[in-house]
């Protein structure tokens, strides 16, 4: 499956989405693959790592908040319709747009 999302990288670790309905992370030394979290759609948004999570939305309609140590859902949000662009984080709040043309602001847990 292509490969449409840009990487976030961080020190040791990229993160990237697939259409495979896939998010990943490698190791940046090595490429290993470090883990992975299935979703229930294509993920072409761009993920966003904020401090020790990644913020990505999917096809499917939902913002996820995974654990970038080990890829744990953390937290879901479905704001009902695809998501294909990237995240914006900012003071604690996560701002997305959707196939409904909407822009959507929601408080990112703590």
């Amino acid at each position: 499956f292509p490969y449409f999302s840009c990487p976030a990288v961080t020190g040791d670790t990229i993160v990237i989405g697939g259409r495979d309905r896939a998010v990943r992370a490698l190791s940046r030394d090595r490429g290993k693959p470090m883990w992975d979290l299935p979703t229930r759609g294509k993920v072409d948004s761009s993920p966003v790592v904020c401090g020790k999570k990644v913020v990505v939305g999917s096809t499917d309609g939902r913002v996820y908040v995974l654990s970038l140590s080990d890829g744990d859902e953390l937290w879901t949000h479905d704001v009902g319709k695809a998501i294909i662009a990237s995240p914006a984080v900012s003071d604690g709040y996560i701002y997305v747009t959707s196939e409904s043309g909407s822009l959507l602001c929601i408080g990112a847990p703590k």
